[in-house]
């Protein structure tokens, strides 16, 4: 009787895709992951009240306040992290109405064209004509300075780059053959817009979603650093970074806020760069056909 060798009964384990694996994709993952995490748990693990005025102004970090006091007597560290729900989910909800309003006129600018088409990327181009910031200041102006308010200021200046980027999908997604062949087999407007085509924008999509939350997050810093967003005593990173920028020679008020917008933008920076090469269709043929990317002179 012929013995059956244990390397042809062994289980295969499952294999993860390199373009999964990529060092880039894992460190923005495990960053974002990290805060993400932070800020879900930040009642529980802050080491104290982040609005208790209990501790001496202006200490140094030390064994009992690991990021020091600010001028309240406030521990810094706890409020970092009861800064990080706050960040997180604006960030994410602007991306959210981002991709809602300037999707929304992308796809139908895109797949209708002709008239429609002009009027909204008219309207696209005089939001792009003034600088980010300025325009946001001057919504939030307006309306009176809040973070709510805040929030619709980049919102409102936010969604005209969705919209270009969904547009030029829509549009090369609509040249191409399947799509032509679907509308002459009777599919309606509707259908091939929801089938056909944004089966195919969604990955890009995805990628703009990822990088947008960390700009997202740095624009609303920069409003509430400019008195603009969030009012005391809300622990919020950019209004605790301005309020380092006060207390210039104590160090520690505008540090570690600081390095947690950093932290929070590059690592979604890093997630969002690479998911785009992770869903790039060329990683998909170069993974079922190995040695077939060609190298470009």
């Amino acid at each position: 009787m012929t013995a059956i060798k244990p390397s042809s009964v062994a289980l295969r384990r499952p294999r993860i895709p390199q373009r999964w694996r990529e060092p880039l994709l894992i460190t923005g993952a495990v960053v974002v992951g990290l805060w993400i995490i932070a800020a879900v748990l930040s009642p529980w693990i802050t080491p104290d009240n982040p609005l208790a005025q209990n501790a001496t102004p202006l200490s140094a970090p030390s064994v009992h306040h690991l990021f020091g006091t600010d001028e309240n007597g406030r521990d810094v560290l706890s409020r970092v992290i009861s800064g990080a729900p706050v960040s997180l989910s604006l960030g994410i909800l602007l991306v959210v109405l981002e991709l809602v309003i300037g999707g929304t006129l992308g796809a139908i600018a895109g797949y209708f064209g002709g008239w429609l088409d002009e009027i909204i990327m008219r309207i696209t181009d005089l939001v792009f004509a003034f600088p980010t910031i300025l325009l946001a200041m001057v919504v939030v102006a307006a309306l009176g300075p809040g973070l709510f308010h805040s929030v619709i200021a980049v919102a409102a200046v936010g969604w005209p780059t969705q919209a270009r980027v969904v547009r030029s999908l829509v549009r090369t997604t609509m040249q191409s053959d399947y799509v032509t062949v679907s509308r002459l087999l009777g599919s309606s407007s509707f259908r091939a817009l929801r089938v056909d085509v944004v089966r195919n924008v969604l990955g890009p999509v995805a990628v703009l979603a990822t990088l947008g939350v960390g700009n997202a997050i740095l624009l609303l810093s920069g409003l509430s650093f400019l008195g603009l967003g969030a009012r005391p005593p809300m622990a919020e990173w950019g209004s605790m970074v301005a309020s380092g920028s006060v207390n210039f020679q104590d160090w520690w008020l505008a540090t570690f806020p600081g390095l947690a917008i950093l932290t929070v933008v590059m690592g979604f920076n890093f997630l969002g760069d690479g998911l785009r090469d992770a869903l790039d269709p060329r990683s998909f043929i170069d993974e079922a056909l190995p040695g077939s990317r060609t190298v470009e002179p």
